[in-house]
């Protein structure tokens, strides 16, 4: 007997403060300057999982932004998010306001799609918008997850410390999604397991591919050395 396959999202995103202008009656915003997609997969007894995180940089354009996540966000059984009514969905919104509008339409369209059926907040049970941070929360389920503080999102950014930042939404998206799992009882059981396989294979991977251009650096720093010594 086959089964549909059954698709979880973890979404998340990253944004920074933007104070009100002086003299002017516009109350603060945000930016947005990051997203980070965790998606599982359950197909019959297996699973499949990807990961992936952009940010954009400072002067760059928030709908940059919104394309990528319409065209990654697929049409999710289940949803997983962190504060998504106080904070994931207005930050995506108050972008979307600010983007051309045949962007603006087509990312809530896909957004639209992506909360049509299941939505788990993580953090209803936890206080809603009062909640502790996430890190706080999953350093207490033992599940490592970043300090993506105001403060620290705001420095990284301003100085273009990308590739940290990419790095950080990547990890609290795998967070949210560990520490749903681990509500879940059997399948999240199943499913950890599997995660953590994943996680285990991609970082040897990641390995083996860095591997090749730091032997290369040394052969080349060797080289040069020798050809000096002549």
């Amino acid at each position: 007997m086959t089964h549909d396959p059954i698709t979880f999202v973890s979404l998340t995103v990253a944004a920074v403060s933007i104070p009100a202008a002086a003299k002017s009656d516009a109350a603060p915003g945000t930016h947005l300057i990051g997203a980070g997609l965790f998606i599982a997969t359950r197909d019959s007894s297996h699973w499949r999982f990807s990961s992936e995180a952009a940010i954009i940089a400072a002067g760059e354009k928030e709908q940059n932004l919104l394309l990528w996540l319409a065209d990654r966000l697929p049409l999710a059984d289940t949803l997983i998010g962190w504060q998504i009514d106080h904070r994931l969905v207005p930050a995506l919104l108050d972008a979307a306001a600010h983007a051309d509008a045949t962007i603006a339409h087509h990312f809530t369209l896909r957004l639209a799609r992506a909360l049509r059926n299941n939505v788990v907040d993580l953090a209803i049970d936890r206080g809603g918008a009062a909640a502790s941070a996430l890190w706080e929360v999953a350093g207490e389920a033992a599940i490592a997850s970043p300090r993506m503080t105001a403060d620290a999102l705001l420095g990284n950014w301003s100085v273009g410390r990308l590739d940290l930042l990419r790095a950080d939404c990547g990890s609290e998206a795998l967070a949210i999604w560990l520490l749903f799992l681990r509500q879940a009882q059997t399948m999240g059981l199943d499913a950890e397991d599997e995660t953590v396989a994943w996680m285990r294979r991609r970082s040897s991977i990641h390995l083996i591919k860095s591997e090749p251009r730091a032997l290369g650096a040394e052969r080349r720093e060797i080289g040069i050395r020798e050809e000096r010594k002549k």
